[in-house]
Protein backbone atom coordinates (compact mmCIF):
# COMPACT_ATOMS: atom_id res chain seq x y z
CA UNK A 1 0.00 0.00 0.00
CA UNK A 2 3.13 2.32 1.18
CA UNK A 3 4.59 1.67 -2.06
CA UNK A 4 1.35 2.66 -4.43
CA UNK A 5 0.79 5.69 -2.61
CA UNK A 6 4.38 6.51 -3.28
CA UNK A 7 3.93 5.88 -6.89
CA UNK A 8 0.74 8.26 -6.91
CA UNK A 9 2.15 11.13 -5.18
CA UNK A 10 5.64 10.92 -7.53
CA UNK A 11 3.15 11.01 -10.36
CA UNK A 12 1.68 14.10 -9.23
CA UNK A 13 4.36 15.89 -8.43
CA UNK A 14 6.21 15.14 -11.58
CA UNK A 15 3.23 16.40 -13.40
CA UNK A 16 2.90 19.71 -11.32
CA UNK A 17 6.45 20.49 -10.88
CA UNK A 18 6.79 19.38 -14.96
CA UNK A 19 4.06 21.81 -16.31
CA UNK A 20 5.73 24.68 -14.08
CA UNK A 21 9.41 24.16 -15.36
CA UNK A 22 7.36 24.42 -19.19
CA UNK A 23 5.36 27.15 -18.61
CA UNK A 24 8.74 29.18 -17.42
CA UNK A 25 10.60 27.50 -20.58
CA UNK A 26 7.68 28.48 -23.33
CA UNK A 27 7.47 31.65 -21.28
CA UNK A 28 11.43 32.45 -22.42
CA UNK A 29 10.60 31.24 -25.85
CA UNK A 30 7.70 33.32 -26.76
CA UNK A 31 9.18 36.38 -25.17
CA UNK A 32 12.86 36.31 -26.86
CA UNK A 33 15.84 34.82 -25.78
CA UNK A 34 17.71 38.08 -26.51
CA UNK A 35 15.11 40.02 -23.55
CA UNK A 36 16.25 36.90 -21.34
CA UNK A 37 20.50 37.20 -22.27
CA UNK A 38 19.57 41.17 -21.12
CA UNK A 39 18.08 40.68 -17.83
CA UNK A 40 20.78 38.23 -16.98
CA UNK A 41 23.61 40.37 -18.06
CA UNK A 42 22.47 43.12 -15.83
CA UNK A 43 22.05 40.47 -13.13
CA UNK A 44 26.15 39.23 -13.68
CA UNK A 45 25.25 36.11 -15.15
CA UNK A 46 28.30 34.78 -17.65
CA UNK A 47 27.80 34.60 -20.50
CA UNK A 48 24.33 35.69 -20.65
CA UNK A 49 23.48 34.68 -24.19
CA UNK A 50 24.46 30.95 -24.07
CA UNK A 51 23.14 31.15 -20.52
CA UNK A 52 18.92 32.20 -21.51
CA UNK A 53 19.70 29.58 -24.59
CA UNK A 54 20.54 26.80 -21.89
CA UNK A 55 18.39 27.62 -19.52
CA UNK A 56 15.06 27.95 -21.49
CA UNK A 57 15.96 24.52 -23.44
CA UNK A 58 16.28 22.84 -19.88
CA UNK A 59 13.60 24.04 -18.41
CA UNK A 60 11.02 22.90 -21.53
CA UNK A 61 12.66 20.06 -22.33
CA UNK A 62 13.35 18.84 -18.67
CA UNK A 63 9.81 19.92 -17.83
CA UNK A 64 8.23 17.24 -20.52
CA UNK A 65 10.76 14.37 -19.21
CA UNK A 66 9.36 14.88 -16.08
CA UNK A 67 5.68 14.69 -16.98
CA UNK A 68 6.10 11.40 -18.80
CA UNK A 69 8.70 10.61 -16.61
CA UNK A 70 11.38 9.78 -18.98
CA UNK A 71 15.15 10.37 -17.29
CA UNK A 72 13.63 11.67 -14.68
CA UNK A 73 17.11 11.38 -12.52
CA UNK A 74 19.03 13.14 -15.56
CA UNK A 75 16.11 15.72 -16.20
CA UNK A 76 16.39 16.80 -12.19
CA UNK A 77 20.08 17.26 -12.31
CA UNK A 78 20.05 19.46 -15.47
CA UNK A 79 16.90 21.29 -13.40
CA UNK A 80 18.79 21.60 -10.44
CA UNK A 81 21.97 23.58 -12.04
CA UNK A 82 19.73 25.55 -13.79
CA UNK A 83 17.76 26.77 -10.61
CA UNK A 84 21.10 27.01 -8.76
CA UNK A 85 22.28 29.88 -10.89
CA UNK A 86 19.30 31.50 -10.24
CA UNK A 87 20.06 31.43 -6.86
CA UNK A 88 22.81 32.49 -7.10
CA UNK A 89 23.18 35.26 -9.19
CA UNK A 90 18.95 36.17 -9.47
CA UNK A 91 17.55 35.75 -6.35
CA UNK A 92 20.11 35.74 -3.23
CA UNK A 93 20.19 38.89 -1.23
CA UNK A 94 16.20 39.47 -2.42
CA UNK A 95 14.17 37.76 1.12
CA UNK A 96 12.49 34.39 0.36
CA UNK A 97 9.39 35.92 -0.79
CA UNK A 98 9.00 35.91 -4.81
CA UNK A 99 7.37 39.57 -4.30
CA UNK A 100 10.28 41.23 -3.29
CA UNK A 101 12.43 38.99 -6.05
CA UNK A 102 13.09 36.29 -3.27
CA UNK A 103 14.23 32.57 -3.71
CA UNK A 104 10.80 31.21 -2.68
CA UNK A 105 9.98 29.81 -6.08
CA UNK A 106 13.45 28.97 -6.51
CA UNK A 107 13.56 26.95 -3.25
CA UNK A 108 10.51 25.02 -3.82
CA UNK A 109 11.00 23.95 -6.97
CA UNK A 110 14.81 22.91 -6.32
CA UNK A 111 13.62 20.72 -3.35
CA UNK A 112 11.39 18.81 -5.43
CA UNK A 113 14.01 18.39 -7.83
CA UNK A 114 16.23 17.03 -5.06
CA UNK A 115 13.38 14.65 -3.79
CA UNK A 116 13.26 13.37 -7.34
CA UNK A 117 16.81 12.50 -8.07
CA UNK A 118 17.21 10.73 -4.40
CA UNK A 119 13.56 8.64 -5.20
CA UNK A 120 13.14 8.32 -8.33
CA UNK A 121 9.86 9.38 -10.68
CA UNK A 122 7.97 6.24 -9.07
CA UNK A 123 6.64 3.28 -11.11
CA UNK A 124 3.87 5.36 -13.10
CA UNK A 125 6.77 6.31 -15.96
CA UNK A 126 8.44 5.52 -18.36
CA UNK A 127 11.48 5.37 -17.30
CA UNK A 128 9.97 2.06 -15.12
CA UNK A 129 8.22 0.52 -17.67
CA UNK A 130 11.50 0.59 -19.59
CA UNK A 131 13.69 -0.89 -16.79
CA UNK A 132 11.27 -3.65 -16.46
CA UNK A 133 11.39 -4.28 -20.24
CA UNK A 134 14.91 -4.33 -20.15
CA UNK A 135 15.48 -6.39 -17.30
CA UNK A 136 12.87 -9.48 -18.78
CA UNK A 137 14.96 -9.18 -22.21
CA UNK A 138 18.09 -9.84 -19.93
CA UNK A 139 16.39 -12.87 -17.73
CA UNK A 140 15.43 -14.23 -21.31
CA UNK A 141 18.96 -13.82 -22.56
CA UNK A 142 20.08 -15.24 -19.81
CA UNK A 143 17.89 -18.12 -19.38
CA UNK A 144 18.66 -18.95 -23.23
CA UNK A 145 22.29 -18.95 -22.70
CA UNK A 146 22.28 -21.38 -19.85
CA UNK A 147 20.03 -23.89 -21.99
CA UNK A 148 22.79 -23.74 -25.03
CA UNK A 149 25.01 -23.81 -22.16
CA UNK A 150 23.22 -27.37 -20.38
CA UNK A 151 22.52 -28.18 -24.45
CA UNK A 152 26.71 -27.74 -24.68
CA UNK A 153 27.40 -30.04 -22.01
CA UNK A 154 25.28 -32.94 -22.91
CA UNK A 155 26.34 -33.32 -25.93
CA UNK A 156 29.23 -36.38 -26.16
CA UNK A 157 32.91 -34.81 -26.08
CA UNK A 158 35.49 -35.72 -28.36
CA UNK A 159 37.18 -38.51 -27.37
CA UNK A 160 40.86 -38.02 -26.02
CA UNK A 161 43.89 -39.54 -26.66
CA UNK A 162 45.48 -41.42 -23.74
CA UNK A 163 48.44 -40.96 -23.08
CA UNK A 164 50.74 -44.24 -23.81
CA UNK A 165 51.62 -45.55 -20.09
CA UNK A 166 55.12 -46.38 -19.92
CA UNK A 167 56.27 -50.00 -19.12
CA UNK A 168 56.75 -50.85 -15.80
CA UNK A 169 59.75 -52.57 -14.32
CA UNK A 170 59.27 -55.52 -12.49
CA UNK A 171 61.33 -55.47 -9.40
CA UNK A 172 64.01 -58.19 -8.79
CA UNK A 173 63.52 -60.65 -7.17
CA UNK A 174 65.71 -61.24 -3.83
CA UNK A 175 68.08 -63.69 -3.92
CA UNK A 176 67.45 -66.62 -2.86
CA UNK A 177 69.19 -67.85 0.58
CA UNK A 178 71.85 -70.79 -0.60
CA UNK A 179 70.95 -74.14 1.15
CA UNK A 180 73.01 -77.14 0.61
CA UNK A 181 71.99 -79.52 -1.83
CA UNK A 182 70.11 -82.84 -0.42
CA UNK A 183 72.83 -86.01 -1.14
CA UNK A 184 72.14 -87.76 -4.07
CA UNK A 185 71.98 -91.43 -3.35
CA UNK A 186 73.11 -93.69 -6.22
CA UNK A 187 70.52 -95.64 -8.09
CA UNK A 188 70.38 -99.13 -7.59
CA UNK A 189 72.08 -101.46 -10.70
CA UNK A 190 69.21 -103.24 -11.88
CA UNK A 191 70.25 -107.27 -12.05
CA UNK A 192 69.20 -108.93 -15.39
CA UNK A 193 66.80 -111.46 -15.59
CA UNK A 194 67.23 -114.89 -15.60
CA UNK A 195 67.27 -116.04 -19.14
CA UNK A 196 65.27 -119.06 -18.90
CA UNK A 197 65.52 -119.95 -22.29
CA UNK A 198 69.29 -120.39 -22.81
CA UNK A 199 70.96 -124.02 -22.57
CA UNK A 200 71.86 -125.14 -19.21
CA UNK A 201 75.79 -126.12 -19.25
CA UNK A 202 76.48 -129.40 -18.11
CA UNK A 203 78.96 -129.00 -15.07
CA UNK A 204 81.29 -132.25 -14.74
CA UNK A 205 80.76 -134.64 -12.54
CA UNK A 206 83.14 -134.25 -9.81
CA UNK A 207 81.34 -135.49 -6.87
CA UNK A 208 81.13 -131.90 -5.82
CA UNK A 209 77.14 -131.52 -7.62
CA UNK A 210 74.98 -134.86 -7.08
CA UNK A 211 70.93 -134.70 -7.79
CA UNK A 212 68.88 -135.35 -4.83
CA UNK A 213 71.35 -135.40 -2.39
CA UNK A 214 72.13 -138.83 -3.26
CA UNK A 215 74.96 -140.24 -1.21
CA UNK A 216 77.77 -142.10 -2.12
CA UNK A 217 76.40 -145.93 -1.66
CA UNK A 218 73.53 -145.06 -3.65
CA UNK A 219 75.53 -143.44 -6.28
CA UNK A 220 78.11 -146.59 -6.59
CA UNK A 221 74.61 -148.95 -6.74
CA UNK A 222 73.31 -146.85 -9.82
CA UNK A 223 76.79 -147.18 -11.18
CA UNK A 224 76.57 -150.78 -11.04
CA UNK A 225 73.06 -151.47 -12.05
CA UNK A 226 73.97 -149.27 -15.03
CA UNK A 227 76.87 -151.83 -16.02
CA UNK A 228 75.04 -155.01 -15.61
CA UNK A 229 72.59 -153.79 -17.89
CA UNK A 230 75.24 -152.67 -20.52
CA UNK A 231 76.73 -156.20 -20.21
CA UNK A 232 73.37 -158.13 -21.02
CA UNK A 233 73.10 -159.05 -24.24
CA UNK A 234 70.80 -158.00 -26.56
CA UNK A 235 67.76 -160.37 -26.94
CA UNK A 236 67.25 -161.76 -30.58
Amino acid sequence: MKRVMFDLAALIVRIVIGVIFVAHGLQKWQGGLGAVSKMMGQSGVPLPQLAAAFTATVETVGGILLIIGLLVRPAAVALLVVLGGAFVFVHRGHGILSSSGGWELVGALGSVCLLLLVLGGGRASVDQVLTHWYRRKAEHRHAAQETAGASAGAAPAAPTRAAPAEPTRAAPAPPAESQPAPPTQPMPRSTPAEDTTAPRQHLPDDGSHRPGNLSDQDMSDLDALFNDEHRKPPNR
